[in-house]
C-alpha cells in the first residue's frame, strides 16, 4: 500500500493538482494569489483521503484524479454559498451617508482607489515594475526563433482560434506551441504574476 506522502509527492498528483489550481484560479471566484492556497487545500484533501487508496483495486491515477475532483467540486460549492450569504448586505455608494473629517458626505466620495484594490487584492505595478517587465519579455522575445515570435505576437493580437485559421494548422497545435513557449518565459522567472 502506498503511503500519504507517496501519493501527494507523485509527479502526477503534483502536476494535476497545478492543472487544477490554474483552472480554478481564471474563474471569477477565486483570484491568481489563491494559487498556492488552493493546492494546499487540495493536497491536504487528498492526504486525508489517502488511507482509501488501495493499489489492488485501482491505479493512483484514478484515485488522484476522483479525489481531486471531488476537492475542487467542494471548493466551488462552498464559494457559490459564500456568494448566496444573506448576512452580507450591498449598499449603495451613493446613498449611504458618512461622517468623514467632520463632514456628512456620500460613502462614494470618501473611498479611494487604495480601498478598491485592498477589497479586491489587485495592486497596480509601478512605473518601475512595468519597466523591468517589460525588459524581460523583450529579452525572452529576442531570443525566440522568429516563427515563435511571430506566433506569439499573432496570438496577443488575434488570439489562439484566429491564428491556427490563419495559419491553416489546429488550434490543439497553436496552444502546444504556446505551452512549450510559456515554459522559455517562466525560465526567465516570468510567472503566473
Amino acid at each position: 500500500m502506498a503511503s500519504s506522502h507517496d501519493i501527494v509527492s507523485d509527479p502526477f498528483t503534483v502536476t494535476f493538482i497545478r492543472v487544477k489550481a490554474g483552472q480554478l484560479i481564471k474563474r471569477s471566484d477565486f483570484s491568481s494569489s489563491d494559487f498556492d492556497d488552493l493546492q494546499q487545500d487540495m493536497r491536504l484533501y487528498l492526504l486525508e483521503k489517502a488511507h482509501l487508496f488501495d493499489p489492488d483495486r485501482g491505479n493512483l491515477e484514478s484515485f488522484v484524479t476522483k479525489a481531486v475532483n471531488s476537492c475542487v467540486g467542494m471548493m466551488l460549492r462552498r464559494q457559490d454559498c459564500l456568494k448566496r450569504r444573506e448576512d452580507k448586505k450591498a449598499i449603495s455608494l451613493e446613498r449611504t451617508m458618512v461622517e468623514h473629517e467632520d463632514e456628512v458626505s456620500m460613502l462614494g466620495e470618501v473611498l479611494l482607489e487604495d480601498d478598491g484594490q485592498r477589497r479586491t487584492q489587485t495592486y497596480p505595478k509601478s512605473d518601475f515594475e512595468h519597466f523591468e517587465l517589460n525588459e524581460a519579455v523583450e529579452h525572452v522575445m529576442a531570443k525566440l526563433d522568429p516563427d515563435d515570435r511571430d506566433l506569439l505576437l499573432s496570438i496577443a493580437e488575434h488570439g489562439l482560434k484566429e491564428t491556427a485559421r490563419m495559419r491553416g494548422v489546429s488550434w490543439r497545435q497553436v496552444t502546444n506551441a504556446r505551452d512549450r513557449l510559456r515554459k522559455e518565459f517562466e525560465k526567465a522567472g516570468l510567472g503566473r504574476d
